[in-house]
């Protein structure tokens, strides 16, 4: 098997993060939300009211989850071995620095964050905190992962002094900060033993 070539890899993640996890991707009109009705095909739906949120979380979700499979991150850390210049090579420290600015971005520019980015950012926390807790992943996905935790903790205690965050938002990064402190500290018990 050739790997893709790099470039195309880091062009194939910059459209992710600057169409799928920007905090502008999913901007629509107002009104245009409010016309949405859910599917009638869907009949255990029991809210009459149509949640964007929810829909652009799910395909948020998947993403993250796809590029996070252990397979994925398997043929990132094995393509080096394949290329006559290794060094070219696409890095999954490039995937997990790539995916951290672009879902944490309100933390380097302190505006609010809204419901749809505090739902992706849930996500990415509690996916980060899996690889570090589970196993399954590969050793270097796991110390990545550990990594990116330990950054995210120093960002989100420093972002407890910004002001601009809403209440919701403000709870939102206390309650992240909790999963990352819950989980490297999980995780140090878990290797000390």
């Amino acid at each position: 098997l050739t790997p893709v070539p790099a470039s195309r890899q880091r062009e194939a993640l910059r459209l992710l993060e600057q169409n799928l996890f920007q905090t502008d991707s999913f901007r629509l009109k107002p009104a245009f939300v409010a016309s949405l009705v859910p599917s009638s095909l869907n009949r255990r739906e029991v809210a009459p009211d149509f949640n964007l949120a929810n829909l652009v979380l799910s395909l948020q979700r998947r993403t993250l989850v796809q590029l996070f499979q252990p397979a994925v991150m398997n043929r990132i850390l094995a393509a080096p071995d394949k290329l006559a210049n290794p060094k070219e090579a696409f890095r999954l420290s490039e995937l997990y620095e790539g995916l951290h600015a672009a879902v944490w971005s309100e933390l380097r520019t302190g505006k609010d964050v809204g419901l749809m980015r505090r739902n992706l950012q849930r996500e990415h926390v509690a996916l980060l905190a899996g690889q570090v807790l589970r196993g399954g992943v590969p050793a270097d996905a796991r110390a990545l992962a550990r990594q990116e935790l330990r950054s995210l903790q120093t960002q989100l205690k420093a972002s407890q002094a910004k002001p601009g965050f809403s209440r919701e938002a403000k709870a939102h990064l206390a309650d992240c900060l909790a999963t990352v402190e819950e989980a490297l500290k999980a995780s140090l018990q878990r290797s000390t033993l």
